[in-house]
């Protein structure tokens, strides 16, 4: 009986030090304390504002947190169609830059560090008010959705793998709110998985292959994964809506890059 108490102290003991850790690191957010130059030209009196940066400040976010470039809201720039409020600051030029939504020094609001108590599409229409001119962005639900190339994959609706990214695509174009994408409608069952949409590819690319297997099928057809355009991503090697669409970009219907010339196409077939 007291090996059994024993054992369960250490187990409770183990835990209370593990989530002391782990909380600690939830609170100590961004804790700059010492390395005031690795970002300041000259290190800032209390109280006072942040004086010259040596970089622009997405950039010196970036250093940190490399996987934000990938499918992330844009940065840098002044935004056009968004009413942007007041508690949301631009830099010194009117530019939204990553501190725009996340406090770089002071506690933010969950689990993103956000500046007003609100998360995902919620969170959005902050700026992006007119839902039905910016729906994409909107309803993401995410600034940052880069994470789901390499993480984040579930379980598709049909039955195979999905990233979080393609399974909020569907949810709309679905072949009957979204008609454009008849993703929904035809689909064939093969030895890589659940193929959406196969016999309709005028209309909308099969999405839910491993890229690689199937580059392995078809010898020749397919080009390698590194000679891929930088535009083109896949999401742990499977093809998604985002390897052709990206929600932030400013290319006609949202592609990842133009496809003048069958440009996007070619990306990834040889002919």
């Amino acid at each position: 009986m007291v090996k059994v108490k024993v054992i369960i102290f250490m187990l409770f003991a183990g835990f209370a030090l593990f989530a002391g850790h782990v909380f600690s690191q939830w609170t100590n957010y961004h804790n700059f304390d010492g390395i005031c130059l690795d970002c300041h030209l000259v290190e800032p009196a209390p109280g006072d504002g942040p004086g010259t940066l040596l970089a622009d400040e997405s950039e010196l976010c970036l250093d940190c947190h490399e996987s934000a470039r990938e499918f992330s809201h844009p940065v840098d720039m002044v935004p056009v169609n968004a009413v942007v409020p007041s508690n949301f600051p631009l830099d010194w030029q009117g530019r939204v830059t990553c501190v725009t939504c996340h406090p770089a020094h002071q506690q933010g609001y969950g689990m993103y560090r956000l500046r007003v108590n609100a998360i995902g599409e919620g969170f959005c229409i902050m700026c992006h008010s007119d839902i039905e001119a910016e729906l994409h962005k909107v309803s993401i639900g995410s600034a940052h959705i880069g994470s789901t190339l390499e993480s984040g994959i579930n379980i598709g609706e049909f039955g195979t793998v999905l990233d979080d990214l393609s399974i909020r695509c569907l949810a709309c174009h679905d072949g009957e709110f979204g008609v454009d994408s008849l993703s929904g409608n035809k689909a064939i069952t093969s030895d890589t998985g659940m193929m959406h949409n196969i016999q309709a590819i005028g209309l909308s690319h099969p999405i839910g292959m491993n890229y690689f297997e199937m580059k392995r099928k078809y010898m020749g057809a397919l080009r390698g994964v590194n000679e891929l355009p930088p535009g083109i991503k896949l999401f742990a090697g499977v093809v998604g809506c985002g390897t052709c669409h990206n929600p932030y970009s400013h290319v006609d219907q949202e592609l990842s890059m133009s496809n003048e010339g069958s440009a996007l196409c070619l990306g990834c077939h040889v002919k």
